[in-house]
C-alpha cells in the first residue's frame, strides 16, 4: 500500500470512530452484525490514574469491551514514558500516552502508533501546584527551584517550558525532577520540590496546595493532550483486537460528555473522596482524533527543540484495515 494512500486512511480510519459514538448519553450498542473474532480475547491496558482515563473506565463498567469479545485486564502505570518499554517487551498490550511522549519515542526510533484519543486540554484540568505557605505567588518566582513533573520528555515539561518563556526565564532557570503523580503531594509538603506540574484527581484531592497556574494558557486549550498507543507489531499482529478495542472506546468517550458519567467512575480508580470528585476539573472527551491539531503538538515539539526534524503524524495513526 503507498505510503500517502495510508496516511489518508488512517485519518478517515480514526475519524470514523465518531460514528461509532452518536446518540444520547449512553451510546448505542454495537452492530448487532457478526463480526470476527478478535485475536487476543484477553488484553492488558497500561492506565494513568488521570481524569483522563475515565472514558476506558466507563467502557470497563457498562461492559463495552465485553461486547466486542475483549477481557480487558488494567495495569496502573506512573507515566506514559514508562510504560513504552513494557509496550515493547509485551507487558501492554495498549497504553496511555501523552502524545509528546509518543512523538518523541518514534524519533528515538520506536515503533509505535496512537490507538486512540483520550483527552484534550481544559481550563483547569491541569496545575502547576505549591505547598499553601510557600513564598512562590507567581512563575517568575520559580527560578532557581525545583518542579516535579511525571515524566521529563512529556507534555508536563512542555508546558512549564513554555510559561518559563512567558515569564522571561528558560528551561534552564528551573531543575526538573520526575516524581509520579501519587507521590508529588508529599514531595512537596516535605520540601522535596517546590512546585508540581499535576493534572485530576491530583489537583483537587489532596489538601494543603495550592494552585499557582493553569499550565495550559489560552492558546493550548483544546490540545490533544493524551491517548492510547500501541506498538507498530501489535497493531499489525492484531487489526481485529484493535479495531474491538477502538469501538468500545469511541462508545464511552460520548459517555464521558455527561459528567455525572465521569464522577462515578473516578472513585473506582483513584482515592477521591464523593466530595473531592464534585471539584474535580475535567477536560474534553472527543470521540475521533484530529489531525490537524496532533499536527500542531508535533509543530510545537520542533520549535522548542524536542524534534529534531519535522514529524508528519498522520504517519503515527493506527489503522485496521
Amino acid at each position: 500500500m503507498p505510503k500517502r494512500f495510508a496516511r489518508v486512511l488512517a485519518v478517515l480510519v480514526l475519524s470514523g470512530l465518531s460514528a461509532v459514538a452518536c446518540g444520547g448519553a449512553d451510546a448505542p450498542p454495537p452492530s448487532p452484525e457478526p463480526r470476527p473474532a478478535p485475536e487476543k480475547a484477553e488484553i492488558r491496558v497500561g492506565f494513568v490514574p488521570l481524569a483522563d482515563a475515565a472514558p476506558f473506565f466507563i467502557a470497563l463498567r457498562k461492559g463495552y469491551f465485553a461486547e466486542e469479545g475483549l477481557s480487558v485486564r488494567a495495569v496502573g502505570a506512573t507515566g506514559s514514558g514508562m510504560a513504552v518499554p513494557t509496550l515493547e517487551t509485551g507487558g501492554l498490550d495498549v497504553a496511555q500516552t501523552d502524545y509528546v511522549t509518543t512523538f518523541m519515542a518514534d524519533a528515538a526510533g520506536k515503533s509505535l502508533q496512537l490507538a486512540g484519543v483520550m483527552a484534550e486540554a481544559a481550563e483547569d484540568s491541569y496545575g502547576l501546584v505549591v505547598p499553601s505557605d510557600s513564598p512562590i505567588t507567581s512563575v517568575r518566582k520559580l527560578k532557581g527551584r525545583t518542579v516535579a513533573v511525571n515524566n521529563l520528555n512529556g507534555l508536563a515539561t512542555l508546558t512549564v517550558q513554555r510559561m518559563l518563556k512567558d515569564a522571561g526565564l528558560d528551561a534552564h532557570d528551573v531543575r526538573f525532577a520526575e516524581v509520579p503523580f501519587p507521590e508529588m503531594s508529599g514531595r512537596l509538603k516535605s520540601g522535596d520540590v517546590d512546585a508540581a506540574w499535576a493534572g485530576e484527581p491530583f489537583l483537587s484531592g489532596p489538601e494543603g496546595l495550592r494552585r499557582l497556574t493553569d499550565p495550559v494558557p489560552g492558546r493550548l486549550r483544546g490540545w490533544p493532550t493524551s491517548g492510547w498507543m500501541v506498538t507498530e507489531k501489535w497493531r499489525t499482529e492484531n487489526p481485529r483486537t484493535l479495531a474491538a478495542f477502538q469501538r468500545a472506546l469511541a462508545r464511552a468517550q460520548r459517555v464521558a460528555a455527561d459528567r455525572k458519567e465521569v464522577e462515578a467512575v473516578l472513585p473506582t480508580y483513584t482515592k477521591l473522596s464523593p466530595q473531592a470528585v464534585a471539584r474535580v476539573s475535567v477536560g474534553t472527551f472527543p470521540t475521533a482524533a484530529d489531525p490537524g491539531r496532533l499536527q500542531q503538538v508535533a509543530d510545537v515539539l520542533e520549535k522548542h527543540g524536542y524534534l529534531k526534524s519535522p514529524l508528519d503524524v498522520t504517519s503515527l495513526l493506527a489503522t485496521t484495515g
